[in-house]
């Protein structure tokens, strides 16, 4: 006798990502594992007295994504800052770049994100230097595509107190230049966070993330102004 399903959802088209049968009509699930996909008739063979039976009305059934590494409210913050994947060599980052001010003068501090680690070639790192080429009177920063650096120009270190350096925990590192003032490049979180709580989005997660308080602490219209985002 079959086993008895827990669910079965029916008059569907299933996409069963078997090259030999692509299609089923009917699929059957018993403690969260599919035990029949197949035709109607044959899948009813595993309806029970306590079998759920959901009509599908033709609708696609289709493998769940799992998105396993999701930051969500970052991830919703990031759709409105510039976005570089694809942008290569100094020439394209300056335009991207000029563009993008230009067109968010309400912005207290411009992100950037996607940036590669070989954005401006292969062997030439990027460096505060750069970034005020492009833009010397408005604090900038941009971060790669792992989110592990970022690269800020000398007006948002000064902002974020951390053009003369700082003392951080194992694994973060402002990374410093021979004239004794960071180079621009800022490794992990505890470093760029400065950077990041410049721009009022994301004060009240810096703060539960490092665990401690923000530093300093939001005003009341900065942590509405985080509760919006959300």
């Amino acid at each position: 006798m079959p086993l008895s399903a827990d669910l079965i959802v029916e008059n569907a088209s299933i996409l069963t990502m078997d090259p030999d049968t692509p299609r089923a009509e009917a699929i059957a699930i018993r403690d969260g594992e599919i035990i029949a996909i197949a035709d109607r008739a044959t899948v009813l063979e595993h309806k029970g007295p306590g079998t759920r039976v959901i009509d599908a009305e033709r609708g696609s059934v289709v493998p769940g994504f799992i998105e396993a590494h999701m930051h969500l409210f970052a991830g919703a913050a990031e759709l409105d800052h510039l976005q570089l994947m694809g942008i290569h060599g100094f020439d394209a980052l300056c335009d991207a770049v000029r563009h993008y001010a230009a067109k968010r003068p309400d912005l207290s501090v411009l992100q950037a994100q996607g940036a590669d680690y070989t954005i401006l070639s292969a062997t030439e790192r990027v460096s505060r230097h750069h970034l005020d080429r492009i833009l010397p009177d408005r604090p900038f920063v941009m971060a790669a595509p792992d989110h592990h650096t970022m690269w800020a120009n000398t007006k948002a270190l000064e902002l974020a107190g951390l053009l003369r350096g700082k003392r951080l925990g194992p694994g973060n590192e402002i990374v410093m230049g021979d004239d004794g003032l960071a180079s621009g490049e800022l490794r992990e979180g505890e470093a760029f966070g400065p950077l990041i709580a410049l721009a009022g989005e994301d004060r009240v997660r810096l703060g539960l993330a490092t665990g401690g308080e923000p530093d300093p602490k939001p005003t009341p219209a900065e942590q509405a102004s985080d509760r919006a985002i959300m």
